[in-house]
């Protein structure tokens, strides 16, 4: 199964995967899949790093290729997810830890708004 969910990982231009959202996809390609090894498959390739859970201001987990930190930006309309290029909080996470004394070794941050689509819709 974990090869499964890895190919979606590989193949599919998608940004951010849900487990619903994968399980799906999976079950699509295999005829069948099990939600709790759709759920196991995630887990160890988290642990293995080679994805991360991402949290989008939703209630969901949602999960990404393990590549470079970024930050995210999520269509308030219709929940489009995209990737904003590079780390914009770099000097704010330098302030935070002169401040508070902490090491810093993580951080999220989404963006709200609306996608092109959803925001063309709005100004007809």
């Amino acid at each position: 199964m974990t090869d499964a969910v890895r190919t979606v990982f590989e193949g599919q231009a998608r940004h951010a995967w849900s487990i619903d959202q994968l399980h799906e996809v999976v079950c699509g390609a295999l005829g069948a899949a099990d939600y709790s090894s759709v759920f196991r498959a995630v887990t160890v390739m988290e642990r293995e790093g080679a994805i991360r859970r991402i949290d989008l201001g939703d209630g969901k987990a949602y999960y990404e290729v393990g590549e470079d930190h970024h930050e995210h930006v999520r269509c308030d309309s219709c929940g489009r997810v995209a990737e904003v290029p590079g780390c914009v909080l770099d000097d704010a996470t330098s302030g935070v830890q002169k401040s508070t004394g902490y090491v810093v070794t993580s951080h999220q941050l989404v963006f709200g708004g609306l996608c092109p689509r959803c925001a063309k819709r709005r100004s007809r």
